[in-house]
């Protein structure tokens, strides 16, 4: 940023806007040509100086670039018959100071921090190591951790508690013999099944007894009993027989 303004300020000397500082300064070509190329290497200044200050990785080649430009058109002045006690000559001295820091490594670290974002993160400092702890201590913390694992096995588990409490409830106001549906096991209703088919099993033989027989020999028909009126015992005249004709057999007789 220096540099830049060194130049502006020779820029402002070859167009006669302000006096010349020491002797006056010539350039190849007349005046014009040296306001043209002094304001060139200006622009080139003040690019480097932005880049540094945003943080640019194109900061170092911009810089190198500025410094040669500012390096050789001071030095063509001179040649051309300018006074090394001229302000035209200033801004050389400012671009071999720039060449010098530019290939310093502790600029290239500087850089390189600033480019990670690293460069205003603070470190935390680590809290300091814990104090051992003395015998009689060391015992304390191992009879008060004793004495609450003791009062922790004592008590039941809530979880536990709260499960079993439900089902206890529910078995105690089951009348005696009747197991609580909750409590019910595998086991168990398995012999509940196999005690009501049992009695499925004997009502449908007692019933089966209770049924009159059926006229045929082996079967059995679930009809209920029926009550009839009493007949009078007048015996019943057999059907006259054919002479000649076998007689006959009723079912009931085969």
């Amino acid at each position: 940023m220096a540099g830049g303004l060194l130049c502006t300020i020779v820029v402002l000397q070859f167009a006669h806007v302000i006096p010349w500082a020491g002797d006056e300064g010539t350039y190849i070509g007349g005046r014009w040509t040296g306001v043209v190329l002094y304001l060139f290497t200006a622009g080139f200044f003040f690019a480097a100086g932005y880049a540094w200050l945003t943080v640019k990785p194109w900061a170092s080649m911009i810089t190198i670039l500025a410094a040669l430009i500012g390096f050789f058109v001071p030095f063509i002045s001179h040649m051309d018959g300018t006074d090394p006690r001229s302000s035209a000559i200033a801004p050389l001295v400012v671009s071999v100071l720039m060449l010098i820091m530019v290939f310093k490594p502790s600029t290239n670290r500087a850089m390189a921090v600033a480019m990670t974002g690293q460069g205003s993160v603070k470190v935390a400092n680590a809290p300091p190591p814990p104090k051992p702890m003395s015998a009689a201590r060391k015992r304390e913390v191992a009879q008060e951790q004793a004495r609450a694992a003791k009062a922790a096995a004592a008590k039941p588990a809530p979880a536990v508690a709260a499960a079993a409490a439900p089902a206890m409830a529910t078995a105690a106001s089951a009348p005696a013999g009747v197991a609580a549906p909750a409590a019910a096991t595998p086991a168990q209703t398995a012999t509940k099944t196999a005690a009501s088919m049992v009695l499925s099993a004997a009502s449908s033989l007692k019933s089966a007894a209770a049924t009159p027989a059926s006229p045929r020999k082996g079967v059995t028909v679930g009809v209920p009993r029926q009550t009839f009126p009493a007949q009078s015992a007048a015996p019943t005249p057999a059907p006259p027989t054919q002479p000649g004709r076998p007689r006959g057999f009723r079912a009931d007789e085969v």
